[in-house]
C-alpha cells in the first residue's frame, strides 16, 4: 500500500486488558503485566472528526462543585459508549470495549490521560467481563490485599506506606477483578498514583523519590512500580477513618458481600448479566477475609502500614 507506512504498535497491559496504540500513552509507559487476550485498539485521533448519533442516550452525568459539566456518558446501540467532559476531550468505546477513539480536542495531555486511566479504561475492562471496584490494592509475598474506603480515607496513602515496608503496588483507586474457578485475580492498574495536596503535603520528604507526573488543582500524581503480573485476592480491608475513631488502628469483623457492592466503580453498566456478575464477584470476595479497621484521623499511614502488615501476615 503506497504511502506513510504503519507505525509499530505497542502494547500496555493494564486493568486486565491488553492495550494496543501506534502513539505512546505516557500514563501507561512503565505497565509491565504479561498479556491477557483482552485486546484493546486505542486510536488517538487529533483531528476529532468522528460523527456521534443524535438519538444516543445519555446515561451518566457529573457536576462540578460548582454546579458545571464535569463528565457525561452517552451510549447508542451501534456507535457504543462516548465518555466526555469539557476538560478531558472525548473518548468513543465500541460497545463489547474492544476498540476507543481518543479525540483530546482542546484537553492538556495529563488532563485527557488522566480520565483515560481513572474512568476510560476501567470502564471498558467492564465491558470485559472484569468487575471493577473503586479500591487500591498492594502484594505481601502472593497474596493480594484490597484497600476500600470513602474518599479521603487514606487508601493512596496506605498503600504507599505499606510498598515503603516492603509491599508492591498493584493499583491505585481503581482495582480489576476477574473470576478465575472459585478465586478472584486482581489485576495490575497504571503505574501510578493520586494524592490530594493535603496529603501529599503532610507526606513531605517521604515521597522525596518518587517522580511527579503531573500536578493539578486536584491532586499531585506520582510515578509508581506495580506487581508483575496479577495475584491472587487473599483479603479485603475497609478504611473507617473517623474523627472521633481511636488513636490506634482497630480490626473488626465485616460479614457479608453487601459492604462490597458499595465500592463498585460503575453502576452505568446495569443490564442483568452485569449485575449478577458483580454480585457474584462480591460473594467470592466475601468468602475471603474480609475486616473493618477502624482508626482517628489523626493516625499516620506509616503507623497503620505496620498494624496492617502485622494483621495481613496472620493470616497466613
Amino acid at each position: 500500500m503506497a504511502g506513510r507506512p504503519m507505525r509499530e504498535m505497542s502494547r500496555r497491559t493494564v486493568f486486565g486488558l491488553d492495550v494496543w496504540s501506534e502513539e505512546p500513552l505516557a500514563y501507561l509507559d512503565g505497565a509491565r503485566a504479561p498479556a491477557t487476550g483482552r485486546v484493546l485498539d486505542v486510536l488517538l485521533d487529533r483531528k476529532g472528526l468522528t460523527h456521534w448519533p443524535q438519538d444516543a442516550e445519555l446515561i451518566s452525568a457529573q457536576a462540578e462543585a460548582d454546579g458545571t459539566l464535569a463528565i457525561r456518558i452517552d451510549s447508542h446501540p451501534e456507535a457504543g459508549y462516548l465518555l466526555s467532559g469539557p476538560r478531558y476531550g472525548r473518548h468513543v468505546l465500541s460497545s463489547d470495549g474492544r476498540r476507543l477513539r481518543i479525540m483530546p480536542g482542546g484537553a492538556r495531555p495529563e488532563d485527557w490521560q488522566r480520565f483515560l486511566v481513572a474512568q476510560v479504561l476501567p470502564f471498558a475492562a467492564a465491558l470485559s467481563d472484569l468487575e471493577i471496584l473503586h479500591a487500591s490494592a498492594v502484594a505481601f509475598g502472593a497474596g493480594a490485599l484490597a484497600l476500600i474506603g470513602a474518599s479521603g480515607a487514606g487508601k493512596t496513602s496506605l498503600a504507599l506506606a505499606a510498598c515503603r515496608l516492603g509491599a508492591v503496588l498493584i493499583t491505585d483507586d481503581v482495582l480489576a477483578l476477574e473470576r478465575r474457578e472459585q478465586a478472584l485475580l486482581a489485576h495490575p492498574g497504571t503505574p501510578l498514583a493520586g494524592l490530594a495536596h493535603a496529603e501529599a503535603e503532610r507526606l513531605g520528604q517521604r515521597l522525596a523519590s518518587a517522580r511527579p507526573l503531573a500536578v493539578n488543582e486536584r491532586e499531585r500524581l506520582i510515578e509508581t512500580s506495580l506487581a508483575p503480573g496479577p495475584l491472587p485476592l487473599r483479603a479485603v480491608l475497609f478504611l473507617d477513618r473517623r474523627a472521633d475513631g481511636p488513636s490506634e488502628p482497630c480490626f473488626q469483623a465485616l460479614e457479608g458481600a453487601g459492604a462490597l457492592l458499595g465500592a463498585t466503580f460503575n453502576f452505568v453498566l446495569d443490564d442483568p448479566a452485569r449485575l449478577v456478575r458483580l454480585l457474584e464477584v462480591c460473594e467470592r470476595a466475601a468468602r475471603g477475609t474480609v475486616r473493618r479497621v477502624c482508626l482517628g484521623p489523626g493516625v499516620d499511614p506509616d503507623h497503620l502500614a505496620l498494624s496492617v502488615s502485622t494483621w495481613f501476615e496472620s493470616l497466613s
